[in-house]
C-alpha cells in the first residue's frame, strides 16, 4: 500500500476548491456607478461612518453618502468653509497645511518614525449615489477647489459627522435597506 502523498489532491478537492472560489460579479458590473474609490480619506473618519452604518443598519456607502451630502448642503449655503491653500511646488493646492516644524536638534526621536503616506490609503464605498461622486469630482477640479478628492472627502466627512455627533444629522434607514440587512429572524 502506497502511503498518502498531502501534495496530491483528488478530483473532487479540485473541482470543489475551483467551485468555492469562483463567484458571481453581476452586482458590481451592474452597479459600477455606484462604487466610490477615494485616495487619501483619513482611515479613523472612514472607521467612524463604518461603526455608524453597522449601528443604524445602513449599507456604509449610504451612510457615507448622507454624511457628504449634508456637508455638500453645508458648503453651498456658505455654512462650511472649505478655504484651499496653496502647496509650494505642487499643482493642487490643500486643504489640511502642515504647520512648519519646530526646528528642535534635541528631539530626534519623532522623526525617526515611519510617517503614514495618506495618498496611500484607498477608502471603497458601494452604495454611493454617482450624482454625488459627479459633485465631489466637480468641487475638487481645477474648476472648483483644485484639491485631491480625498482630502474634500475627509473635510466633508469630518463636518458632516460633526453634525451627527451634535445631533444636526440624523440617519434612518429606508424600508428597502433594513429589510435587505436585517438578520434572519428579526422583523423590522
Amino acid at each position: 500500500m502506497k502511503p498518502h502523498d498531502p501534495s496530491e489532491v483528488s478530483d473532487h478537492q479540485k473541482t470543489f476548491s475551483a467551485q468555492a472560489r469562483e463567484r458571481s460579479r453581476q452586482w458590481e458590473r451592474k452597479h459600477r456607478s455606484h462604487k466610490a474609490v477615494y485616495r487619501g480619506v483619513d482611515p479613523k473618519l472612514s472607521l467612524r461612518v463604518k461603526s455608524i452604518a453597522a449601528d443604524v443598519w445602513m449599507p456604509v456607502g449610504k451612510v457615507a453618502g448622507a454624511l457628504i451630502g449634508y456637508s455638500l448642503q453645508a458648503y453651498e449655503q456658505d455654512d462650511l468653509d472649505l478655504h484651499p491653500h496653496i502647496r509650494p511646488n505642487l499643482a493642487r493646492r490643500t486643504l489640511y497645511p502642515k504647520p512648519e516644524r519646530f526646528q528642535n536638534s534635541g528631539s530626534k526621536r519623532r522623526s525617526n518614525l515611519p510617517q503614514p503616506i495618506p495618498w496611500r490609503v484607498v477608502t471603497t464605498w458601494r452604495n454611493f449615489s454617482p450624482e454625488l461622486k459627479r459633485a465631489i469630482s466637480a468641487l475638487a477640479s481645477g474648476d472648483g477647489l483644485n484639491v485631491p478628492a480625498g482630502e474634500l472627502v475627509s473635510a466633508l466627512l469630518r463636518y458632516g459627522l460633526n453634525a451627527h455627533d451634535a445631533g444636526l444629522l440624523k440617519l434612518e434607514p429606508d424600508e428597502e435597506t433594513v429589510t435587505s440587512s436585517s438578520p434572519k429572524g428579526h422583523d423590522t
